[in-house]
């Protein structure tokens, strides 16, 4: 996947730690999921997902929690989101809670959230 360049201030990349992990379409999770670096979830995890970035790729589908400081959703979610950027592409189906300090919807994303900002510790 390349780089995001139509979302202003995300750009997932991987982290000198991490790296970058694909979760591939058709892959299915329950459970907890904990990545150093980016992973890009292109199959269904149902649990928690934690990573320094997450991308919910458009045939990616989550249910549970997301957990990292950059968060980029293309797919399905439903559950909790923590993040410091939470970006909601166009191709978006979102419900649930979202907690950050910044959060950027598309025009044609599909919402039914709570969302609240959180201050930066």
């Amino acid at each position: 996947m390349s780089q995001s360049t139509d979302t202003p201030g995300f750009q997932p990349a991987a982290s000198a730690q991490g790296g970058r992990s694909h979760f591939t379409a058709g892959s299915k999770l329950t459970g907890d999921l904990h990545v150093p670096g980016l992973v890009e979830l292109l199959g269904h995890v149902d649990g928690k997902v934690s990573a320094d970035a997450i991308v919910i790729e458009e045939s990616g589908s989550v249910d549970g929690e997301l957990h990292a400081a950059k968060v980029s959703i293309k797919g399905q979610f439903k559950g909790k989101i923590f993040g410091s950027v939470v970006n909601l592409h166009s191709t978006a189906k979102v419900s649930g809670e979202i907690f950050s300090e910044t959060l950027c919807i598309e025009s044609g994303a599909q919402v039914n959230s709570t969302c609240a900002v959180k201050k930066p510790t």
